[in-house]
């Protein structure tokens, strides 16, 4: 029988072709895009500790894929009961414990962190809670990629990606030097720093004198306000980290250009590089008016410390609201024994 040159060329024109497409959609399929990949970690603290109270901490660390809301859940295993929060919206039933973030810490981008803190009841004993979880995913430090679908027939295979792991090592949430970080106010951060040193705070600066020092003592960085912030730092050296609390009297109040002007003088009395913390007045239970700041008063400090650390200008850090229950206020504003080591006790879980 003779060949035919024309139909082998043909045949192999056809199975040549026939490889192309193979090869195409193979790679088509090696190149698709990535599945999401969710993840986390979690540093779970207690901060502080009495009979039949604690105040726990926890920081979140986002490790997969942008988020733009979140939902941490936990569970107690001896019978801890969380009796008040901040910086999220916390539910419990039983000993399943859901926090939600609030308004301004939805977001939270690859490898960001956010922090949550809480008071809570115990009874017996007060071990760690282990399974948390963040929108349903188990935070063991790594990713979890979602199942992706593979080529049935090829070739060959090609190799699989894997997602890279995020980094396995908690953040840094050890001791920091003692009286490293100082802070400015009025006598309301007073309270705090008298509750925080009644308690054990190692961090902050105790109580100096601030008493009255109005958001405009603060303006003049030449003040005798900050003549007393330099003899502390003096003292103890230049303060790595600063809180500065927004304080008001009702006559004055306080303007964005003010509080602006706070921080670049935080920034300049403090060492390079400095962290600052912003926060407002206390809040009060609904009802309750502080005189010396007004009525909105708190409420308007709150607001622009919101501001400021939305500020991207301003880079500082928002750590939450501190509150004061009517069983915790002296005079209609200023904490008692009981308030100042309440204030304590969340200073403690906002830094330490």
């Amino acid at each position: 029988m003779h060949s035919h040159p024309r139909r082998a060329g043909i045949r192999l024109f056809v199975a040549v072709a026939m490889s192309v497409a193979v090869s195409a959609a193979v790679s088509t399929v090696v190149a698709a895009p990535a599945a999401a990949a969710p993840g986390c970690r979690v540093a779970y603290s207690v901060s502080s500790q009495w009979p039949g109270g604690f105040t726990g901490n926890v920081a979140i660390t986002n490790i997969g894929d942008p988020l733009s809301s979140w939902t941490l859940t936990w569970s107690f295993s001896a019978g801890q009961q969380v009796t008040q929060a901040w910086n999220s919206t916390i539910s419990q039933s039983g000993s399943q414990v859901t926090a939600r973030n609030v308004s301004y810490n939805g977001n939270l981008p690859t490898n960001a962190s956010t922090s949550l803190g809480f008071n809570g009841s115990w009874n017996g004993s007060n071990p760690a809670p282990t399974n948390f979880a963040l929108n349903g995913t188990t935070c063991n430090g790594t990713t979890q990629p979602s199942p992706t679908i593979s080529p049935t027939a090829g070739p060959s295979p090609s190799p699989s990606l894997s997602p890279t792991p995020g980094p396995t090592t908690s953040p840094t949430t050890g001791p920091q030097p003692a009286r490293s970080m100082g802070f400015i106010g009025c006598s309301m951060a007073e309270n705090v720093a008298q509750g925080y040193v009644a308690i054990g705070g190692q961090r902050m600066w105790g109580p100096y004198g601030t008493g009255g020092a109005v958001v405009q003592s603060w303006t003049n960085t030449n003040s005798s306000s900050w003549q007393a912030f330099d003899r502390q730092a003096a003292q103890y050296g230049r303060p790595t980290a600063v809180w500065v609390q927004i304080c008001i009297f009702a006559q004055n109040g306080a303007t964005y250009n003010e509080v602006r002007q706070l921080i670049t003088n935080a920034r300049q009395h403090a060492a390079p590089g400095a962290t600052i913390y912003i926060s407002g007045q206390p809040l009060y239970d609904p009802g309750q008016t502080c005189f010396l700041a007004g009525n909105g008063g708190p409420e308007l400090t709150d607001s622009l410390a919101r501001q400021a650390a939305a500020d991207a200008t301003q880079n500082v850090i928002y750590p939450g609201t501190f509150r004061l229950r009517s069983n915790e206020v002296s005079d209609g504003c200023h904490a008692n024994t009981t308030g100042q080591q309440s204030l304590g006790r969340q200073a403690m879980a906002y830094w330490g």
